[in-house]
């Protein structure tokens, strides 16, 4: 097999290794990886690694198929990973030069070469979008005393010098673009990084013009123009803050120095307390050589108390702050060659919780807190692990949470099987309240275990939620199976859980959401799949725009092992047969349907909505609850599940989620394979919190039916036992019987018609009872609750919250003469498109 590489690069990088240079230039393979850190690594082997003793830099193969996300695709040749190497921190998307208008396909294409004590990487370009003659050079250039990697773009052919300099950045979540006089830079001051931008000729600073990605505009004075030419150049500096940039990239000649902040209570918690240490430092300069104090100069700690910055020598005051402590003050007096100081915080105030069940054992654990005589706390973004905004995950059930004095609220929750307690607490300055609490499991799902088979974190590219957070979200909420299924890259939960020591509460495997175009039908889950680290998507499949040949390609994928495919969030009027949502019928991508396991049908109130009479315009037919039914009614026996598609760790997983079969209760027993088997069986409860329990059986056979069984029942009687049961921050108030998904007016049982068949407010079962149901032909049945007017604050937040208590089952089917269960081909009122052909 021809390799991709010349045999003279590859030479040349071995001949390289040996030059005393720091600096050094390599390509990745398993043998040789990059010590890089930080939640946007997007490193795989093939990719070209730059190094000097400061910084790091990865520059994308350029292969045609290189792409680094969902939202980052053909990236070859551009800057995927760029850091510091000591703190190792990358945050930061792609830096693409001249921002996608040339692509760069041909590795034999990439140069290497010395330039004094620097190494220079080039590639040429492919093929140009505009397709105007013109070719593009890209060239890397790093030294080894460089605090910075210079990238220059050479534009050459006839209409070189209609070509416009700007570059493409992708910096996303809590990154801000801004500029200064001197330097624009983007900058995420919680997650630490902060990138320059700078041209080393004189004159305007470059500019930003909002995109995705954002453009990087160079002023006519930093462009090079002759004939058929055109050439610009960029300077790109990591940093860990503003203050650290200015440093480097405008005081370079002060001799700055690395300084790490070391923020530390002096009353730290025991081993196996669930917290973090985060805290602001503010430096104030009191000499005038140094950086001079604005509103971006304060520095974020890490979770362990850790924050670095370059300073020039000279006299500062430190300043630390964090919630529930008072602030301190530390001066300093910075060198050229750099240095630790140290601020103790002193006496905190908050509380410390340790949360155990029933039977004393310590469980994952979420507080939300809410301020009762102020606002809410906000410990950190929606994308940050632990402490979350106003909510703590503690997996370990031990947490220690500081809080500004006031009065609070506190929500201890572990998922819907469990109680929840609510403390009031009275925070007190330099205080630490102690709480002992106590979640009893009253829930009994025995032969079910929970799962959430559908959620994101950042490798999926479209978020910037730290993994890990994504993880602790599903322990606490009590899910007991979670496959991994990021956006178009297979990867892992598993290191993750063996980080904290809980592989044995909960199982999960290996999986990808495959999401292509057209949206939002061409969007496929599928697990247990191979995982390759390190490689191209993981191991996993391309998309392509045709979503039947993308939900086959996955469903063969892997040799075409025995897999679940799952189809989500899915338009499927569009899907069944009106491709161009016109309201004229056609094919649509009925041929999908062939290799789907299941659909995904939420949101899951839709059931009880009258939706036949008050049907949305065509261009808005996307229910899919409904039109499950429709597909149920037309023969189409696949089963349906309900997820969150989590993208964020506030309040993430947990408030969707599907009871699925299983022989054993105990996560560290399932097995993925029966997974697999009981979904595509129908054997699946979905709900938002209530445990609801369906069986049939007949006169006809002793067989049990449980939800996606047949059942026969020659006289058309069944007798359904339905039970519902909640904890204590969850309750329903009706039950209903769907026949062919038509509500039965017989079969609507309310709290106000039928008081007696439901159990109290304060009562785990909230209804217990059979019901007996006649049919005149085959039928599918389903039993939903719901708990109308009730809402699930304010354990799962202000957003999901607002949401109804509701759980629905997969359908019975129900064959009445014996002879195989019939579809009636029902419309519902409703029709789904009928193509001709």
């Amino acid at each position: 097999m021809k390799s991709p590489f010349s045999l003279a690069l590859i030479l040349y990088l071995a001949l390289s290794a040996t030059t005393c240079s720091s600096t050094e230039v390599r390509i990745i393979d398993a043998k040789s990886v990059p010590t890089i850190a930080g939640k946007e690594t997007d490193w795989i082997y093939g990719d070209y690694l730059m190094k000097n003793d400061h910084i790091s830099v990865i520059i994308a193969a350029p292969l045609e198929s290189r792409d680094a996300n969902m939202m980052l695709w053909d990236i070859g040749a551009s800057i995927l990973d760029l850091t510091l190497n000591h703190p190792s921190n990358d945050q930061f998307s792609a830096f693409t030069p001249a921002a996608g208008r040339y692509l760069f396909h041909d590795p034999s294409l990439v140069k290497i070469s010395r330039d004094g004590d620097a190494f220079v990487w080039e590639c040429r370009s492919s093929w140009t979008i505009a397709k105007d003659g013109t070719t593009a050079t890209v060239r890397y250039r790093l030294a080894d005393s460089d605090a910075f990697v210079e990238s220059t773009v050479l534009i050459e052919g006839d209409a070189a010098e209609t070509v416009q300099a700007f570059d493409g950045v992708r910096a996303d979540g809590t990154f801000t673009f801004e500029q200064s006089e001197t330097i624009a830079y983007c900058s995420d001051r919680f997650f630490r990084q902060t990138i320059g931008f700078k041209s080393p000729s004189n004159g305007k600073p470059l500019s930003w013009k909002e995109g995705r990605p954002y453009r990087l505009v160079h002023d006519d004075s930093h462009v090079d123009r002759s004939n058929e030419v055109l050439k610009w150049t960029t300077r790109l500096y990591p940093a860990t803050s503003l203050i650290d940039l200015i440093s480097v990239a405008e005081k370079a000649s002060l001799s700055p120095a690395m300084y790490t902040f070391k923020v530390s209570p002096e009353s730290r918690p025991d081993v196996g307390v669930d917290w973090v240490n985060r805290a602001q430092v503010v430096l104030r300069s009191v000499d005038s050589r140094s950086v001079t104090t604005d509103e971006f100069d304060a520095l974020q700690t890490d979770d362990q108390g850790i924050a670095n910055a370059r300073l020039v020598p000279g006299k500062y005051v430190a300043t630390a702050s964090a919630i529930g402590y008072e602030s301190v003050e530390v001066t300093f007096n910075a060198n050229e060659t750099g240095g630790s100081v140290k601020i103790p915080l002193k006496a905190s105030s908050g509380f410390e919780a340790d949360a155990r069940d029933d039977q004393g054992n310590s469980i994952p654990v979420k507080a939300t807190i809410y301020r009762i005589d102020g606002n809410y706390p906000s410990f950190g973004p929606n994308s940050t692990r632990t402490f979350v905004e106003n909510l703590v995950y503690s997996v370990h059930g031990r947490m220690r949470c500081p809080l500004d004095p006031g009065s609070y609220e506190i929500y201890f929750s572990h998922g819907p099987e469990y109680n929840s307690q609510v403390r009031q607490v009275e925070v007190v300055a330099n205080q630490m309240s102690q709480i002992e609490v106590k979640l009893d499991r009253v829930v009994d799902t025995s032969g079910w275990i929970s799962a959430d088979l559908h959620s994101h974190s950042s490798p999926s590219g479209d978020n910037t939620s730290d993994q890990y957070g994504r993880v602790e979200n599903l322990l606490c909420e009590h899910l007991e199976f979670a496959p991994c299924t990021e956006h178009n890259r297979i990867s892992s939960y598993t290191p993750h859980l063996e980080q904290m020591g809980l592989s044995h509460l909960i199982a999960t495997c290996t999986g990808i959401e495959l999401t292509g175009n057209p949206l939002p039908v061409n969007h496929q889950n599928a697990f247990p799949l191979h995982h390759h680290p390190h490689t191209q998507n993981g191991g996993g499949p391309k998309t392509t725009s045709n979503p039947v040949v993308q939900i086959e390609r996955l469903a063969m994928w892997d040799n075409a092992s025995d897999k679940l495919v799952q189809m989500n969030h899915p338009n499927l009027h569009q899907i069944y047969g009106d491709l161009d949502t016109d309201g004229v019928p056609d094919k649509g991508f009925r041929g999908m349907l062939a290799w789907t396991d299941v659909i995904e049908v939420h949101p899951l109130e839709t059931i009880f909505e009258d939706i036949a009479n008050k049907p949305p315009g065509v261009r808005n037919m996307r229910i899919p609850l409904f039109q499950w039914l429709q597909l149920l009614n037309q023969g189409r026996r696949i089963p349906g599940v309900i997820n969150t598609d989590s993208h964020y760790n506030h309040h993430g997983s947990g408030w969707r989620r599907n009871w699925i079969a299983s022989s054993t209760d105990d996560p560290a027993e399932i097995s993925t394979k029966e997974m697999v088997r009981e979904v595509e069986a129908g054997h699946v409860i979905m709900s938002t919190g209530p445990y609801l329990k369906v069986s049939g059986h007949s006169g006809s056979t002793s067989d049990v039916a449980l939800p996606g069984d047949n059942l026969v029942a020659a006289d058309g009687k069944v007798t359904l036992h339905v039970s519902v049961q909640c904890a204590n921050w969850l309750d329903v108030n009706r039950v209903q019987v769907f026949v062919n998904g038509r509500p039965s007016e017989r079969h609507n049982y309310t709290r106000i018609n039928s008081p007696k068949l439901f159990g109290d407010v304060e009562s785990v079962t909230k209804f217990d009872s059979s019901v007996e149901i006649v049919l005149e032909n085959d039928a599918h049945v389903i039993v939903a609750t719901i708990g109308e007017g009730i809402t699930m604050q304010k354990v799962m937040g202000s957003k999901e919250g607002d949401r109804p208590p509701i759980a629905v089952c997969n359908p019975i089917f129900v064959d009445v003469d014996g002879n195989g269960f019939q579809h009636n081909g029902d419309e519902l009122g409703l029709p789904l498109p009928r193509p001709e052909n």
